[in-house]
């Protein structure tokens, strides 16, 4: 019998699905920022002007030193956000497989998830493949290597740490089948 509470706690197939949501249209939305970010610096860098009867700065350029290209350089952070957030999505599933193996129920689930997961994925893959034919969108997703390669190979990626995620769910029931507490009186200590 499932009861609420232990219901709750295993709510990470739902997490797990926002955060996949969260790396597909992040990468892209991060890549979009980073080229704005990047045509904007390259735009103030053609513009110059004089600015009269200022002590701080004699020029625009002076001025956009000082208030805009330390803020514009921060975009290779975005380049880093995006490796982080495919680390948490992997730590996410395998921590969900190794959370599903407490029960046969949740490790059932969390193969129908897997097999809709990677079934999910082949179509994502599909649609990204598409957007890259578009040079616009090449050039824009250019500095986020490691995304494209892993959206490129979506479908490889998510089966490989699904079955990782789904084994680490069985060897985790079978530690709970061993390590049980009628097997430790057994041994009569």
């Amino acid at each position: 019998m499932i009861d609420l509470d232990d219901l709750k706690k295993q709510s990470g197939i739902a997490v797990i699905v926002i955060a996949l949501t969260f790396l597909v249209v992040s990468g892209i939305a991060m890549g979009i920022t980073h080229y704005v970010l990047e045509q904007t610096e390259t735009a103030l860098l053609t513009t110059d002007c004089v600015i009269p009867d200022n002590t701080l700065v004699s020029s625009c350029q002076d001025l956009f030193d000082l208030a805009l290209y330390p803020f514009l350089g921060l975009r290779s952070v975005l380049v880093w956000a995006n490796y982080f957030i495919i680390f948490g999505v992997v730590l996410g599933l395998l921590m969900l497989g190794y959370n599903s193996g407490k029960n046969p129920i949740y490790l059932g689930l969390l193969i129908i998830f897997v097999i809709l997961l990677v079934y999910g994925s082949i179509e994502i893959s599909n649609v990204y493949r598409t957007l890259l034919e578009n040079s616009y969108f090449r050039d824009i997703m250019l500095d986020f290597t490691a995304y494209s390669r892993i959206m490129l190979g979506f479908p490889w990626f998510t089966f490989i740490v699904s079955l990782a995620s789904v084994l680490l769910g069985i060897v985790n029931y079978q530690k709970i089948k061993v390590n049980s507490a009628s097997s430790a009186e057994e041994l009569d200590f």
